[in-house]
């Protein structure tokens, strides 16, 4: 029995940035209803469950790791916040070595 990862998600984007320390980071964004399983057009009602961030940018390291994790409603600012990691990662003005998870979850 193989092990899950990270990479074993669909991503709408996922490139392996290298920081200026030389780490490999993985920078992906994701549509949480385009995986497996899921309806190619989603209810309603699967719409709403998702209304807070359907569209995702992550940052993970190789061992899949999460360092960081924000959710999105609109593609339109998931891809631009996606855009920007791959830029702060590549030039160092990002450590992903300081996760940054979701802060809208309730306890």
């Amino acid at each position: 029995m193989s092990l899950w990862s990270m990479d074993d998600w669909q991503y709408l984007e996922r490139q392996v940035i290298t920081d200026p320390k030389g780490r490999r980071w993985t920078v992906a964004l994701m549509d949480v209803l385009g995986q497996v399983g899921d309806p190619d057009r989603p209810t309603a009602s699967l719409e709403l469950q998702y209304a807070s961030g359907r569209y995702f940018t992550l940052v993970y390291s190789a061992s899949g790791a999460m360092q960081r994790e924000r959710g999105y409603v609109s593609l339109a600012e998931a891809t631009r916040d996606y855009e920007r990691l791959l830029a702060d990662v590549f030039d160092g003005s990002l450590d992903p070595t300081q996760p940054v998870f979701r802060q809208d979850l309730d306890d």
